[in-house]
């Protein structure tokens, strides 16, 4: 069975628009400068597309030196990249997302009105990287592996999912008369081509000649794939929720959707991963 890497996405902010790319270096934490940004309310805790589905408007870029934002009216936001993920001198604040607390780097008071702005938020909000050198505990050492670390990621370092799954799921939209979503409303790192519908739950991982990715666990859904990308706004039905649910559900609840698989770099760490690298499934 041969499959491809037919698109690659990197999140370099959690719940900030993607960017589509040609190839990616794999880290211990997945691809580099994914999820490396979060933004956080006044009391550390992190805000996303849940509670404020505007996020999504707001674009990200990456170029050699710098990250950045940019939003329709608004001047770019440019945020050096080395000058702080160096330096083990600036002061740390401690935030959250979900149950694990960690370190970071705050950005400054220039990220953090523009952010503020940008989200339209009647609270400051802080823009914060992960501090140079911390490790995330683990969460899911026993569907992860202990050795796991991520950075903002909601659960595992990369996010694979199957076109053929999509492809499913918008022919049940169009049956209904709903509009398809685009394979980015499922933020995935990883999208591949050349095996059924839903295959990628029943396989144990991937393997190319330079790395292996490992399938740890079918990715439960939340209501972010329920918002346009492209006006923030929330599908009246929250759909594709429930349609993608009767098709296929999380093994241990058929109410919950799933769709793609979180996995981990198995082998081939430093290795760079390519649009139209071809797979053996494991």
């Amino acid at each position: 069975m041969t499959i491809k890497i037919s698109k690659l996405f990197l999140f370099p902010v959690k719940s900030l628009r993607g960017i589509a790319i040609n190839q990616a270096e794999l880290t211990e934490t997945g691809f580099k400068w994914d999820r490396h940004w979060m933004i956080v309310k006044p009391d550390g805790g992190f805000i996303s597309q849940r509670g404020r589905p505007q996020m999504v408007l707001i674009h990200t870029q990456i170029t050699e030196d710098a990250l950045i934002l940019s939003k329709e009216g608004m001047d770019n936001l440019i945020i050096p990249l080395n000058d702080k993920n160096k330096s083990n001198d600036l002061p740390l604040i401690d935030v959250k997302i979900w149950r694990d607390q960690c370190k970071a780097i705050d950005e400054g008071e220039t990220a953090s009105q523009w952010i503020t702005k940008a989200i339209d938020s009647p609270k400051t909000l802080r823009l914060v990287r992960m501090a140079n050198g911390h490790n995330r505990p683990q969460s899911e050492p026993d569907l992860l592996g202990e050795k796991t670390h991520t950075l903002f990621t909601d659960a595992a370092p990369i996010l694979i999912c199957n076109s053929a799954s999509l492809d499913t799921l918008n022919h049940s939209l169009s049956k209904h008369e709903i509009n398809p979503v685009p394979i980015e409303n499922f933020r995935p790192n990883i999208v591949i081509e050349g095996i059924s519908a839903f295959e990628e739950h029943n396989i144990s991982g991937l393997k190319h000649e330079s790395y292996e990715l490992k399938h740890c666990y079918p990715c439960q859904r939340c209501v972010v794939p329920t918002i346009n990308i492209d006006t923030a706004t929330r599908h009246p039905k929250q759909e594709p929720f429930s349609l993608l649910a009767a098709l296929n559900s999380m093994p241990e609840n058929k109410k919950v959707p799933a769709f793609g698989e979180n996995a981990i770099v198995q082998k081939g760490l430093g290795k760079s991963i390519y649009i139209g690298d071809e797979l053996k499934a494991l």
